[in-house]
């Protein structure tokens, strides 16, 4: 009697692949799955922007708000030991915040006051030069994107000359962050208009007068002049 010593041997008649029907539901759902993977992003990028205009708007009202009741810059405010509160790091009161110690003192004096939440220290080691993105935790707020909000008298704003107020965004930023928060607040264009990137990234966030999205560059910042 012979004995089969292949039992397990493949019959070719019973081998088959995957067939057109199998292999179109498999991209059907690999489709989807990508779909709702960049929706998802491109809901989270939404927030994000919405955020970050929410945040900027409200810094805008502070900083106005301030002037009103205090008839002062926040920051320059001279007598905000003794009108806002005994721990306040008071400014020169020459109507710019043009030091260290002002562009620390504004959020200070601003949290304070209570027109911003938070609590600022007033460290001028900390907040870094007139034109750089540089601020520390407890002297600055906070971006989305882990940068820090800045406000100095200044010129960074790409292709400005005179300087100006001008509130700082932060760095770490994507680029189509920007893109889509500069349409929100100005004209989309990243050297016209109110709303610019700062000329330290302009190299490498712009191309062309535009926002370059299609580089995907993750570290850019922005300048919105007073």
């Amino acid at each position: 009697m012979r004995l089969n010593t292949m039992p397990n041997q493949l019959n070719p008649s019973r081998m088959r692949g995957f067939t057109l029907v199998e292999i179109a539901i498999v991209l059907v759902i690999v489709g989807l799955m990508l779909a709702g993977v960049f929706k998802g992003q491109a809901l989270i990028d939404s927030a994000r922007v919405r955020s970050m205009a929410s945040e900027v708007s409200g810094i805008r009202t502070a900083w106005y708000s301030f002037q009103e009741r205090y008839r002062a810059l926040p920051g320059d405010f001279q007598s905000a030991g003794t009108q806002i509160d005994s721990s306040a790091v008071s400014g020169n009161g020459n109507g710019k915040l043009d030091g260290n110690i002002e562009r620390a003192g504004v959020w200070q004096q601003l949290s304070l006051a209570g027109f911003i939440n938070g609590n600022f220290n007033g460290a001028q080691g900390a907040v870094g030069s007139a034109s750089d993105v540089d601020c520390a935790p407890g002297t600055c707020p906070k971006n989305p994107f882990n940068g820090y909000y800045k406000i100095s008298y200044s010129a960074q704003a790409a292709d400005v000359v005179n300087p100006s107020h001008e509130i700082f965004t932060g760095s770490q930023i994507p680029v189509g962050i920007l893109a889509e928060l500069d349409r929100k607040l100005d004209d989309g264009l990243p050297t016209s208009g109110r709303f610019r990137v700062h000329r330290s990234f302009q190299n490498s966030c712009t191309r062309d007068s535009q926002w370059d999205v299609s580089t995907g560059h993750t570290n850019c910042a922005g300048v919105l002049r007073d």
